[in-house]
């Protein structure tokens, strides 16, 4: 599609990354501006025109009109994502919402014909929720995308493609530690979650787990879609993958908030987080990427959905490999819940 023709664009779910404002600096991005909400960066993506914006709080859905109306004329704002569907018929949806609300709307906008999903992480909080979001987009044709932003960081992919040429001989370990407030599994849990799985390459094959104190009993998922942290707990995590890497997955509230990865193999080490990435051998260590703090998912996601839109394949994080991320974390659940066991995959939620 030219770029002279754009994709008609609607977003449900208008608080924290659904809207954000117009940058303040213009359309280059630079510094603490890069964009980073799906409106901001639909803004930088020509293709795009967002023509449709729905929200259930009225004054939200008003203060979205206000800053974005002058760079979409056309823009209207609707409080029924059903309404806005049948009269705006958008190409590409991006779904906003509460974690636990994704399913039904994913599914009602694939059967309304929408091309192309761009749906906020988790996928979902259920397995089956998951199961017919993808059975849905698969059967109608729909290009669906889950935004675990680090998969469009390229410093991530530049640290897949080192250990894939036996940088540091077979990885055999990878260690994720961070912590901070929003240190859950449901949200910044499935970011680092999902990138370990990313970098073990592997499908994840069995789990055990032990949540932070005061959720031993938790099961099934008992949060408000990810705005109240105290409802969703932290985790100390093993995940065995199929290639016979093992992780190590640690997040909790009560940590200090820096993250990173570290990948141990054979002959050396990586270690890498969002700005920088280094390797470790016998022969010294060496930087092997650095990136600014302005790198974000975003923009990349929503230009990787428009090309498997135009092209066939798929995108760079599609609805399966997040299922996986999903099941690892409801696997650790149902191993606290059963006594902190070893649990095999697949999970069958309804024997937790």
């Amino acid at each position: 599609m030219s770029n002279s023709l754009k994709y008609r664009v609607s977003i449900v779910g208008l608080t924290g990354i659904g809207a954000g404002s117009p940058m303040a600096e213009g359309p280059a991005g630079f510094g603490a501006n890069m964009p980073h909400s799906h409106a901001t960066s639909y803004s930088h993506v020509p293709e795009t025109e967002v023509v449709g914006a729905c929200d259930l709080v009225p004054e939200r859905l008003e203060e979205f009109v206000r800053n974005w109306s002058a760079t979409w004329p056309r823009l209207k704002g609707y409080r029924d994502f059903r309404q806005m569907l049948e009269e705006q018929k958008p190409d590409i949806l991006s779904v906003v919402t509460s974690d636990n609300r994704h399913a039904d709307i994913v599914v009602h906008a694939a059967e309304a014909g929408v091309r192309g999903i761009f749906c906020e992480k988790p996928i979902a909080t259920c397995l089956a929720d998951a199961d017919r979001m993808i059975e849905a987009v698969k059967r109608r044709g729909c290009v669906m995308t889950i935004n675990h932003s680090r998969r469009w960081y390229p410093i991530f992919h530049q640290v897949k493609a080192e250990v894939a040429k036996g940088a540091i001989g077979e990885l055999k370990r990878i260690t994720l530690n961070f912590g901070g407030p929003r240190a859950i599994l449901f949200r910044n849990g499935t970011h680092m979650i999902d990138m370990i799985c990313f970098l073990a390459d592997s499908d994840p094959e069995w789990v055990f787990a032990e949540l932070d104190p005061g959720y031993e009993d938790y099961w099934p998922y008992r949060g408000d879609g990810g705005r109240n942290a105290d409802l969703e707990p932290g985790c100390s995590g093993y995940i065995h993958f199929r290639n016979g890497v093992r992780a190590f997955y640690n997040g909790s509230k009560g940590l200090t908030p820096r993250r990173g990865w570290e990948l141990t193999g054979t002959q050396g080490w990586v270690l890498v987080d969002d700005q920088h990435a280094e390797v470790g051998t016998a022969a010294g260590t060496r930087l092997i990427c650095s990136e600014s703090r302005t790198a974000q998912g975003t923009p990349a996601a929503i230009r990787d959905l428009i090309r498997v839109m135009e092209n066939g394949g798929r995108t760079v994080s599609p609805p399966e490999e997040a299922r996986k991320t999903l099941e690892v974390i409801l696997g650790f659940l149902a191993s606290q819940k059963l006594g902190n066991v070893r649990i095999n995959l697949p999970l069958d939620e309804a024997k937790v």
